[in-house]
């Protein structure tokens, strides 16, 4: 079937969602939207992709609940990777996360932030079938892959600790850093979309007029990007935005399919027994069917429900999540885990007090205290009170000295509050009580970085890339720190390194264009800022760069149309540095 639009959003938002698919079809607009259109049977993965691959638009419902939603992520990030234009429409008035800026920062967005949505969704479904008809108009232009840089200094994001993890394991699952846009699970009380921050950056969002984006429209380019700020009147410089540790969520990805042995138990133990070698396979669907066997055989367990909710949990599907919780709860209420765990739930749809009540209750129950007061810190932290979110680390720290989390979390703190001192000690002090703690030795060395003290910097990415060698952000940020020590060989190695580990993450073509540019490869510098370009048109500096390598070669007309689109998308000579 052709589809016209396809519709991405988070599962906490479908009402919106539906109400935009709604508008849109009795406009005539055909849609696509999970789950209605999975047909019976078919992978629910391969079904997405093979929509967006027919798509000629994605609409994205943006919100915080999209912020956090790693599946949103996903898609949104295959619309990139096929060139479809997206079209946000934004239903709550927070900055994208770091992860989505990567993709969407852009000026032209839709709003609908205001009551009544349906005024908001007539705007919406104009401008579609303004895009949809001026695309048709277009056949003969190649559609125009783009992808947009993130904003500087962006750090991990938070995660709160569940309670199937003790204080032998403690802290998220996967916690190593990954390449971009995500994997990585580590703790933060800052990122958190919409969150604010002892020292948040403003998200360069702009909301304009309906016009200005159609008239984009009509040339055939929806380009989101962020302009980021970093270019040197004199001669060529390199990125120096140190940018994140791979964003993700408060938990786990969906798992890759992998081989596991089918199970079919037959009595409850047996059951519970499957579901647990499979959850620790991270087999979750696996695990899934096995609870929902033993749900089957004996609907009056509570332990059942919980660990078929951590299941959904980790699997995003947040709904199922809260209602096999509150079962539990229903069935057992003196657990003070099944609190904990509904709580990360309520944190994750942005209900703080329903979070924080939650936790209150399993501190009241005397469950696991340290990791009851660490994740309310967190949502104490989402609510605006940092104050008392450092009180809540503290407090976890000294309940369990050994939780490595909590210093983690206090070490944030002081970074978004640019006293890295303090923030090194912290991350020290992660390190001693969890060694593989990849997004420690990445924020320590983003502080060295900071500092000046590149010799540090460099030995902790690399730690953090001994424990994730996909860390792409941290081969980034190591070859940044070659280049200051005038190492172009081994940053460009590192650039190199993070290219063929992922071909679109363009912040290394841009980097290594730079390095040539110092080894007065001028011709391959181009190249590469090229490629900066094809991936993010909207990336000031490579243009900016690129028309001082022109200028360079003699080619003074193409220099003089680089600086000219450098200056409209806000980077000059006397404004390039960093924002």
């Amino acid at each position: 079937m052709a589809v016209d639009v396809f519709i991405s959003y988070a599962i906490a938002d479908k009402l919106t969602a539906d109400a935009a698919c709604a508008a849109l079809e009795s406009a005539g607009i055909r849609c696509w939207i999970a789950p209605r259109d999975v047909l019976p049977g078919m992978d629910y993965a391969e079904a997405i992709i093979e929509a967006l691959e027919k798509c000629r638009a994605m609409l994205l419902i943006f919100s915080s609940n999209a912020n956090r939603s790693n599946q949103v992520k996903r898609e949104v990030e295959r619309a990139v990777h096929h060139g479809i234009p997206i079209i946000p429409f934004r239903i709550e008035d927070v900055p994208p996360a770091r992860a989505l800026e990567y993709y969407i920062s852009s000026p032209h967005w839709l709003d609908a932030l205001t009551p009544p949505l349906e005024q908001h969704l007539k705007q919406l479904t104009s401008t579609i079938q303004i895009l949809l008809e001026r695309a048709s108009g277009q056949t003969s232009q190649a559609p125009i892959r783009h992808r947009e840089e993130s904003p500087a200094n962006r750090t991990p994001r938070p995660v709160p600790v569940g309670s199937g993890q003790t204080p032998s394991s403690s802290g998220p699952p996967d916690r190593g850093g990954g390449g971009a846009p995500q994997t990585g699970f580590p703790v933060h009380p800052g990122a958190v979309p919409g969150a604010p921050a002892p020292v948040k950056p403003k998200a360069p969002i702009a909301v304009i007029a309906v016009t200005a984006m159609l008239a984009f429209l009509v040339i055939g380019l929806v380009c989101f990007g962020l302009v980021a700020a970093y270019v040197v009147s004199q001669g060529f410089k390199k990125e120096q935005v140190v940018v994140q540790a791979p964003s993700a969520t408060p938990f786990s990805p969906p798992p890759k399919p992998r081989a596991t042995e089918t199970s079919s138990p037959t009595d409850v133990a047996s059951a519970l027994a499957a579901g647990q070698a499979h959850e620790t396979q991270g087999d979750y669907q696996a695990a899934l069917s096995d609870y929902t066997t033993a749900i089957r055989l004996d609907g009056n367990n509570p332990d059942s429900y919980s660990k078929r909710g951590n299941c959904y949990k980790n699997l995003e599907q947040y709904e199922q999540a809260l209602g096999d919780y509150n079962t539990a709860i229903r069935l057992r209420s003196d657990n003070p885990d099944y609190y904990n765990d509904r709580g990360i739930v309520y944190w994750k749809a942005k209900q703080y007090d329903n979070a924080i009540a939650d936790y209150n209750q399993a501190l009241h129950l005397n469950g696991n205290v340290s990791r009851a007061y660490n994740n309310r810190g967190l949502a104490y932290y989402d609510k605006g009170n940092a104050k008392q979110a450092q009180s809540d680390y503290e407090d976890s720290m000294r309940a369990d000295p050994q939780y490595a989390d909590p210093y983690y979390n206090r070490g944030l703190l002081h970074y978004y509050a640019k006293e890295y001192d303090p923030a090194i000690s912290d991350f020290s002090a992660t390190l001693d009580r969890e060694q593989k703690y990849a997004n420690a030795y990445y924020m320590r060395a983003l502080c060295y970085q900071t500092l000046g003290n590149y010799k540090k910097a460099i030995s902790d990415y690399s730690y953090a890339i001994d424990i994730n060698d996909n860390f792409l952000d941290a081969y980034n940020n190591r070859g940044l720190c070659y280049d200051d020590l005038k190492d172009i060989d081994r940053a460009m190695a590192d650039y190199n390194e993070a290219i063929r580990r992922n071909p679109s993450y363009m912040l290394a073509y841009y980097n290594r264009g730079i390095a040539f540019s110092e080894k007065g490869k001028t011709d391959d510098a181009i190249n590469d800022f090229n490629e900066a370009v094809r991936l993010n048109p909207n990336y000031g500096r490579a243009y900016y760069n690129r028309a001082m390598a022109y200028q360079k070669t003699g080619q003074g007309d193409k220099a003089k149309a680089d600086f000219a689109e450098a200056r409209r998308l806000g980077v000059t000579g006397s404004n390039s540095g960093n924002k």
